[in-house]
């Protein structure tokens, strides 16, 4: 027998929800007016709402009410919170390293970081990776994509680049052909990722957390990171109710905290990868509490998986239970992140407006890994797999690496014409098509640099490293 229940009409569902909304806003204008501050864009919402409200008050929608009996402040008095608060975000600077991917070509990122280090912050009484150490403690994110990915993740623990360099240098012992594509990667993928994936574990297990403990690639998780990179922030059980919930997404950055629920500005390191299980992209967030259960290994043998190179990377979060790790989800697989995001500057520039949820000041340096005009013509067009993969040294990987950087490269020149954007990116220009597996782009690139570090782009680079990242770190600790 079916029970006939009493039905609810749209449009009273719709008022009944509303009316809810109404009395939630009128709460938080109050706790606005009795504050004379907007602290987030949330806020902002409320009070704009507030102020087309009162410049249409003969609006019919009385449920949509939003004014409070208590006394309220004048139009002019919301209009000077308002401009307070955008002002309040030129007081407020962002520096951000972002890093290409390219596989080989990262030797390019390696040597041009390696150069800027030893040029702004060495000297005789500083060995390489102290320099190293203070560049890097200059930049709030660090974000990178596919090779570019461990290289911010180098960065962010502080590992010695000049040990990574063997990577890009002596690319015959970590990208080890299976035996079965020495004629081309037609039915497997071209290369073992075992070398690389040794070399991954083996950085992973000379961490040392500030509390003595000491990280095992087997163990350790994008949580075990976030430690590391933030003292003053440390949580100690990646089930926390109340961490997960300030470091979901109603976290909120800030510099002064006034509430329990604020939290200090923080270090982030910004990992891509695509998600082939719910073929969605993925920024992995070391600030992010749904990504702490994620091994790190598995982060960064995720975002080098690129197709036809090596495969995929099939991982799960964890979580710890009485000092053990447990399952807490289903396998997921992963593809390398410069299938959306070769160049992560915009994935970095969302990760940070939704955690800091207000304006501020992006102070931005990207280190490309390299493109190439493809300059096709239909007069000397052949087509087919053998010209795209074969004939032309990867011309089609190079084409759909350089329309995703075409897009950032045109969307991030326009943005940063705005005066809370400053950036710079500093890439080269290929004299011909190089795979990303090129071993010998390392010699070819080393010959060329000897030449570009002494150019304008480069002496650019420096200028604005010092002016905008380097200078506005030191003002803003004073």
């Amino acid at each position: 027998m079916e029970t006939v229940q009493d039905s609810i009409r749209f449009d009273q569902a719709t008022q009944t929800k509303e009316r809810d909304f109404s009395k939630m806003i009128k709460g938080r204008l109050e706790r606005i007016w009795h504050n004379k501050k907007i602290k987030n864009d949330y806020q902002l919402s409320h009070v704009i709402a507030k102020l087309r409200q009162m410049e249409k008050a003969s609006s019919p929608r009385l449920e949509l009410e939003l004014s409070s009996d208590s006394e309220e402040p004048t139009r002019a008095q919301i209009l000077t919170l308002i401009g307070e608060y955008y002002t309040r975000g030129y007081q407020t600077n962002i520096s951000v390293l972002s890093l290409d991917g390219g596989g080989t070509r990262g030797h390019m990122s390696i040597k041009v970081l390696c150069e800027l280090i030893t040029e702004t912050h060495l000297d005789s009484s500083k060995t390489f990776l102290d320099a190293q150490k203070e560049f890097t403690n200059e930049f709030d994110y660090i974000a990178g994509t596919s090779t570019g990915g461990l290289i911010a993740f180098c960065l962010a623990i502080k590992h010695d680049l000049t040990d990574i360099k063997e990577i890009y240098e002596d690319c015959a012992t970590y990208f080890k052909r299976q035996w079965f594509t020495y004629f081309g990667p037609l039915e497997r993928d071209k290369y073992d990722p075992t070398p690389i994936y040794n070399k991954i574990d083996r950085i992973i297990d000379q961490i040392q957390l500030p509390n003595g403990k000491q990280l095992t690639a087997e163990t350790a998780t994008l949580l075990d990171i976030h430690n590391l990179l933030n003292q003053h922030c440390q949580v100690d059980d990646n089930q926390s109710t109340l961490d997960r919930q300030f470091h979901s997404n109603s976290l909120e950055f800030v510099d002064e905290p006034s509430s329990h629920s604020d939290i200090k500005r923080e270090k982030v390191l910004l990992i891509t990868a695509y998600n082939t299980t719910k073929d969605c992209m993925t920024i992995f967030n070391t600030s992010y509490a749904e990504h702490w259960g994620y091994r790190i290994a598995d982060v960064l043998k995720a975002t080098m998986a690129a197709p036809t190179y090596f495969r995929p990377c099939t991982m799960y979060r964890r979580k710890q239970v009485n000092g053990h790790y447990e399952r807490d989800g289903d396998d997921e697989t992963f593809i390398d992140g410069g299938v959306f995001a070769n160049d992560p500057e915009m994935a970095a520039l969302w990760a940070i407006r939704m955690q800091w949820k207000k304006p501020v000041n992006y102070h931005l340096v990207s280190i490309g890994t390299g493109c190439y005009n493809a300059k096709l013509s239909v007069d000397n067009w052949k087509g087919g797999y053998k010209y795209w993969l074969l004939d032309t040294n990867g011309l089609l990987v190079n084409v759909l690496m350089d329309g995703p950087r075409s897009l950032t490269e045109t969307v991030m020149n326009k943005l940063a014409t705005f005066d809370n954007i400053k950036r710079i990116k500093f890439n080269y220009q290929l004299k011909e098509s190089i795979e990303l597996d090129d071993p010998g782009f390392a010699t070819k690139f080393n010959k060329e640099w000897e030449i570009l570090k002494t150019g304008d782009d480069y002496k650019v680079l420096v200028y604005f490293y010092k002016e905008h990242i380097k200078k506005q770190r030191n003002s803003s600790e004073q």
